[in-house]
C-alpha cells in the first residue's frame, strides 16, 4: 500500500490542506503546532479508524464537519480513495477509481481496507496503528513500562505470534504425517530389498541350474554318441564274423 496524496478539510487547524507524497520516506516537518501531527492522526482516522480523541474535536473550531480524503495505491497495484467525514453528516467510503464502486457499510469498509493492506481480518486496524505505526510522540517506549501480561498481548498481536503458533500445530500434524510416510516408505525398501536378495538367490539357484541341465545334456549326447559307436562297431563284428563263415565253408 502507498499513501500518495492527504487532503484535508476543515480538520483542526487546517481548512484546506493537500499534501502529495512520492516513493520513499517523507519527513514531516516543522514547528511545534504547525500541524504535523494532524496529518498522521488524518491517515490513522481515515486508513486504520483510530483517533486518540473525540470525532467532534478533529473539526476545526467553529466548523460543524470536517472531511478527509486519503489517496493510495492498494496491494492490487489499483488507485483507491479513502474518504471519512466528521461530525455533521459523518460517513465513510473507499471508492475504487478504475471500477468506479464505491464500498460504503461500515464493515464493507473495514474488510476492504483490510484487503487492501493485506492484513488479516481478524487483526484490528486501530490496534496495528495505535500500537506501531502512528505512535504518537513521547509515547513510544510506553508499551515497554506496562506490565508484563499487556506487552505480551501487545507485541504478540503486533508480531502475529498466534499465527506463528497456529502455524507450528500445523506443522507438526504434517511433520507427522511425513515421518508416518517415511517409515512406510523405510518399509516398503526392507520389502524390496528382501525381494531383491530373494530374487538373487534365485537367480544363482538357475544360473546352476542350467550349468546342471548342460552338463546332463552334454552327458547324455556322449552316452548316445557312444551308444551308436558300439551299435556300428557290434554291426561290423557280426558282418565280419558271418563273411569268415562264409569263407570257412566254401
Amino acid at each position: 500500500m502507498l499513501i500518495t496524496r492527504i487532503e484535508l478539510e476543515n480538520i483542526k487547524s487546517y481548512r484546506h490542506l493537500t499534501v502529495d507524497f512520492r516513493r520513499g520516506t517523507t519527513a514531516i516537518s516543522g514547528a511545534n503546532g504547525a500541524g504535523k501531527t494532524t496529518l498522521v492522526e488524518a491517515i490513522g482516522y481515515a486508513l486504520f479508524n483510530y483517533l486518540p480523541y473525540n470525532q467532534n474535536q478533529f473539526v476545526r473550531e467553529g466548523e460543524k464537519s470536517g472531511k478527509v480524503v486519503i489517496h493510495l495505491v492498494g496491494s492490487d497495484d489499483r488507485p483507491y480513495e479513502v474518504e471519512r467525514r466528521c461530525g455533521a453528516g459523518a460517513h465513510w467510503l473507499v471508492y475504487d477509481r478504475e471500477a468506479d464502486h464505491r464500498v460504503e457499510q461500515r464493515t464493507d469498509v473495514l474488510d476492504k481496507l483490510h484487503e487492501l493492506f493485506g492484513i488479516d481480518r481478524e487483526r484490528p486496524l486501530e490496534n496495528l496503528f495505535r500500537d506501531a505505526l502512528g505512535v504518537p510522540q513521547g509515547t513510544f517506549t510506553a508499551i515497554f513500562l506496562e506490565a508484563a501480561a499487556k506487552r505480551k498481548q501487545t507485541f504478540d498481536a503486533l508480531l502475529q505470534i498466534e499465527d506463528y503458533k497456529t502455524a507450528f500445530d500445523y506443522l507438526l500434524e504434517v511433520r507427522k504425517q511425513y515421518e508416518e510416510q517415511v517409515q512406510e516408505q523405510k518399509g516398503e525398501i526392507q520389502r524390496l530389498e528382501i525381494e531383491t536378495r530373494e530374487l538373487a538367490d534365485w537367480r544363482i539357484a538357475l544360473k546352476n541350474k542350467r550349468q546342471d541341465d548342460e552338463q546332463k545334456k552334454l552327458l547324455n549326447l556322449e552316452k548316445t554318441q557312444r551308444r551308436a559307436a558300439c551299435e556300428e562297431r557290434h554291426v561290423l563284428l557280426k558282418k565280419q564274423q558271418e563273411h569268415l563263415r562264409a569263407t570257412a565253408s566254401a
